[in-house]
């Protein structure tokens, strides 16, 4: 599922494919830095062009199935992914699970009135990309696939906002005990 996911995304463009392959390298190389622990070889020579050519075919054929995805790469695979793109896989992933995704919040201030605010506009934010997919009255396959896309990111947005206060709240019923 993940191969295909990427595929999909990468849509067969050559450029995008080396691009991408290139990323997946430089974040696999960051996750093992020793070559002892790295399980896949990278192509690296004088030959950069012919380095991009070869790396890619290294992701694609793992991405295709041709050779097995191993462990050790798919996080790289994923990580290398457009913010966007990596959200729709995690959700794709979790949904298999019966789970639901949303972005763990970076508290830093818990219950401020910063995070007030911030839940405040994502609900409005939320509110909006909803009511816009309800002109006709029903949210259904009719409706364009990017506004549907925007509606489900706001509203992981609004459920990343309220996780913040209620993590809040947990915590100070957790130092009530």
């Amino acid at each position: 599922m993940i191969g295909r996911c990427i595929e999909n995304w990468l849509n067969g463009t050559v450029e995008k494919q080396s691009t991408y392959a290139d990323r997946v390298r430089e974040i696999y190389h960051a996750h093992y830095p020793d070559p002892a622990d790295r399980r896949i070889t990278f192509k690296s020579s004088d030959d950069a062009f012919g380095d991009l050519r070869e790396n890619r075919q290294i992701v694609m054929r793992r991405l295709r199935g041709e050779i097995r995805l191993d462990v050790d790469i798919e996080e790289a695979v994923i990580e290398a992914l457009p913010e966007r793109e990596r959200m729709v896989l995690y959700r794709q992933l979790l949904a298999r699970a019966g789970l639901l995704t949303a972005k763990i919040p970076a508290v830093t201030r818990r219950g401020s009135a910063y995070d007030l605010g911030r839940l405040a506009r994502e609900f409005a934010e939320a509110v909006e990309a909803v009511g816009d997919l309800l002109g006709d009255g029903v949210i259904d396959s009719n409706d364009a696939p990017e506004k549907l896309a925007c509606a489900e990111s706001e509203l992981n947005d609004l459920i990343g906002a309220a996780v913040t206060f209620k993590a809040a709240i947990e915590a100070a019923r957790d130092a009530q005990s």
